[in-house]
């Protein structure tokens, strides 16, 4: 028994336009997106362009459309006739791999870090909120930008929900000394006061946890 999936394919050295290329692998209780993937790499189609690194749901690396909808290809259950994708809005190396270097790079302006304590004599014990333990467990799969009806790399790569949880989790660091508050709304977290349409695809409540909390409501 075999089962055939669709993906994305684009070469920008061949030049044209992406195209659906179709393939048809053997069937697998519980074999993964990435897993057909990896099995369409070794024994169809060495061309086939993916990046994936941990390969249990902690790095978020593999983060593809599943019938134009983000999912991490590491858990998502491969079912016959999947359309598979490369994440809508950002900018595409090639098949399914995007430019998050080009991303990060131009998020390096907003300071996404807390800066350097100094030495402490005493190890520095931090309580974090519940929120702020649910704004950490973002893995940085840019699924959330792919979900946002208002997101345009080009014109401007840190207007999204990713940079958004970024900023919400130093608001609520108690070493953070940078205004995130009005970082957030130089971006223009005021137009996402009424949009609920991101999603995080690890769970995070992108309206509660970050717009919420960075808007003072």
């Amino acid at each position: 028994m075999s089962i055939r999936v669709s993906i994305k394919r684009y070469d920008p050295e061949r030049g044209g336009e992406p195209a659906w290329v179709d393939y048809e692998i053997p069937a697998h209780e519980k074999t993964t997106v990435l897993e057909a993937l990896m099995q369409i790499y070794e024994d169809m189609d060495p061309t086939l362009a993916f990046r994936f690194g941990c390969r249990f749901d902690k790095c978020g690396l593999c983060a593809v459309e599943v019938n134009g909808k983000p999912r991490m290809a590491c858990y998502t259950d491969i079912k016959d006739g999947m359309k598979i994708g490369p994440l809508t809005g950002m900018p595409v190396v090639r098949d399914l791999v995007t430019d998050r270097t080009a991303f990060f790079e131009a998020l390096r302006e907003l300071e996404i870090y807390i800066p350097d304590q100094g030495e402490r004599s005493e190890p520095q014990v931090l309580q974090q909120s519940e929120v702020h333990t649910k704004l950490l467990s973002c893995v940085e799969c840019l699924a959330c930008n792919a979900t946002c009806p208002g997101y345009d790399f080009e014109k401007n790569p840190l207007v999204g929900p990713y940079t958004f949880v970024k900023l919400a989790q130093l608001h609520l660091d108690p070493r953070n000394k940078i205004d995130r508050k009005k970082q957030a709304l130089d971006l223009g977290l005021g137009g996402c006061g009424g949009c609920k349409k991101c999603i995080c695809i690890h769970g995070i409540n992108i309206r509660k946890h970050a717009v919420e909390v960075l808007l003072g409501e």
